[in-house]
């Protein structure tokens, strides 16, 4: 039987956004990581053991009161999220500049965008699913997709991933790219 409540799903998305800009270095990945979790889940100590570049176990320790089925269902469902960024971590190297093109703000390729839809370029450049965009930005689901449709547009694409490509890419050429039909009927009132 599941404890877990949408409101848990949504505070896991949101503890682990906040530990995606600490991927770059496995130290301030760990550090981000306990105190996120403290916040998360009431315990007096945890332990994060690491072999290499894998997360092996999180250890929380709580005085008092064991922690309940739903406590442990919560971590259950960070545990793969926090093994993989724990990798990404490790991996990491000097990011080119190119990667840093949207997080950073308007540049040649996404200076017609609006802060909106750069925000939901960050959250598609990470990997996010229009339903993870919209719990991150508060808004719906449909939203999300009226963005990407204007972000499409913007920067002559038909594709999410096209989209990513372009975004990480760097300046678009100084010349016009027209719609396709297809994105010319998505956007027709």
């Amino acid at each position: 039987m599941t404890h877990l409540t949408r409101a848990d799903y949504a505070s896991a998305m949101h503890l682990l956004a906040g530990l995606e800009p600490h991927c770059d270095e496995p130290a301030a990945f760990v550090c981000a990581t306990t105190a996120a979790l403290r916040a998360w889940v009431a315990c007096e100590h945890i332990t994060l053991r690491v072999e290499g570049a894998l997360l092996v176990s999180v250890v929380l320790e709580r005085h008092g009161a064991p922690f309940s089925a739903r406590d442990r269902e919560r971590l259950a469902l960070l545990r793969p999220h926090l093994a993989f960024l724990y990798a990404q971590a490790c991996r990491a190297a000097p990011k080119p500049a190119a990667a840093t093109v949207v997080p950073a703000g308007p540049t040649a390729c996404v200076a017609a965008l609006t802060l909106r839809e750069r925000e939901v370029m960050r959250w598609l450049t990470a990997g996010k699913t229009d339903g993870d965009i919209a719990g991150l930005l508060a808004i719906s689901r449909r939203t999300v997709q009226k963005h990407l449709e204007h972000i499409y547009v913007k920067l002559g694409v038909e594709t999410r991933t096209a989209a990513v490509m372009r975004a990480l890419a760097g300046p678009v050429p100084r010349r016009h790219v027209a719609p396709s039909p297809r994105t010319r009927a998505a956007l027709a009132p």
